[in-house]
């Protein structure tokens, strides 16, 4: 009996989208024991004051109503928002109705995902939009679609808290969080070693002549040059060849299910960041897709790949061996939750 009770309230919940609040309750059962004493004593004094009551509940419900009317929201989110970490995203709250404001309105999100916080506006003027910036977090990545609001009040009397549903057809794009695990970070100090050994043995050969800057070495100018052309000129001699990276990730997780390729990508997102700052040509590879920067796009490139990476079943692209770069081609590492499945030379070899 209790179980069909709670679903009849849930379904009277969603229907009628409000909840009588404590002071409603009380209120109610006030009206009630009026209008009690009225038909028992027939007091037409005391009919009076029920019908006031009566009176004020209806009132207060139809203001209740119409004070949540007419209300949009436009939601811009930041141009780059990664998985728990916090941003400031740009809501603009509209009343539509040009007769009447909106009066002690909250505005807050329906999942855990978006508002951090919930916003009150205490009046929004009919005909007006109100601008506010708000901090927003969501708990994983991906693509949010449809990520929904809700506003709610219990203007005027706070007899019933009254909710009215705003979807949100904006799409939110969630990076992986920036979150190393120390065998990337190992990986990594190793890149960084090589290049400081490599850019202090540059090469010798001539590659070109640019004016000098503030930061540039007084032993790099070239005085024959710079008395030649009036001022003063830098040389700089070719580079040994450049150092390239490569990240690996198995999408093929069979039995280590979403959550470990939850880190692997998280993974590969705070690679290709470090790898950003460092200055290094580096590839993300995966069955699905090579994407090589700067070729093919830009750090961002690679985040928003990773935000929608899901894993591939068993077939014909779940092998590594064909995503692999050549043999000597700079750094690897793959991240796999089979080690087995990383083919003979892959260099670093990440298990689940």
């Amino acid at each position: 009996m209790g179980s069909v009770w709670r679903r009849l309230a849930a379904a009277w919940r969603v229907r009628v989208d409000q909840r009588i609040t404590k002071a409603g309750l009380a209120f109610s059962l006030a009206v009630l024991l009026t209008g009690a004493a009225a038909f028992l004593s027939a007091n037409n004094l005391i009919f009076l004051i029920t019908s006031a009551l009566l009176a004020t509940l209806l009132v207060s419900g139809l203001v209740n109503r119409l004070s949540l009317a007419g209300l949009e929201v436009e939601f811009h989110p930041p141009e780059h928002l990664f998985a728990r970490e916090q941003a400031t995203a740009k809501l603009v709250v509209r009343n539509e109705k040009s007769w009447m404001p909106s009066f002690a309105t909250r505005l807050q999100s329906i999942h855990s995902d978006g508002l951090v916080q919930p916003l009150f506006f205490t009046m929004i003027p009919g005909g007006h939009a109100l601008t506010e910036y708000a901090p927003v977090r969501f708990n994983k990545r991906g693509r949010f679609r449809d990520n929904s609001l809700e506003f709610t009040s219990r203007f005027p009397f706070g007899f019933a808290e009254r909710r009215a549903r705003v979807t949100l057809h904006a799409d939110v794009l969630v990076y992986p969080a920036l979150e190393p695990q120390p065998y990337a970070q190992d990986f990594l100090a190793r890149v960084e070693g090589e290049i400081q050994a490599r850019r202090a043995g540059s090469g010798d050969d001539f590659y070109l002549l640019r004016p000098y800057v503030a930061s540039d070495a007084a032993r790099r100018i070239d005085w024959r040059s710079s008395a030649r052309h009036g001022e003063l000129h830098v040389r700089e001699n070719a580079q040994e060849d450049a150092i390239n990276v490569h990240v690996v990730v198995d999408l093929f997780v069979a039995e280590a299910g979403m959550a470990w390729l939850e880190r692997a990508l998280e993974t590969a997102a705070w690679l290709c960041a470090r790898l950003e700052e460092t200055g290094v040509d580096y590839s993300l590879r995966t069955q699905e897709r090579t994407l090589q920067v700067p070729r093919d796009g830009d750090l961002y490139s690679a985040l928003r790949y990773l935000a929608v990476a899901e894993p591939t079943p068993f077939g014909e692209k779940d092998g590594l061996d064909r995503v692999m770069p050549p043999e000597g081609e700079g750094y690897v590492i793959v991240l796999t939750p089979d080690p087995k499945r990383a083919p003979a030379g892959a260099g670093i070899v990440v298990g689940s």
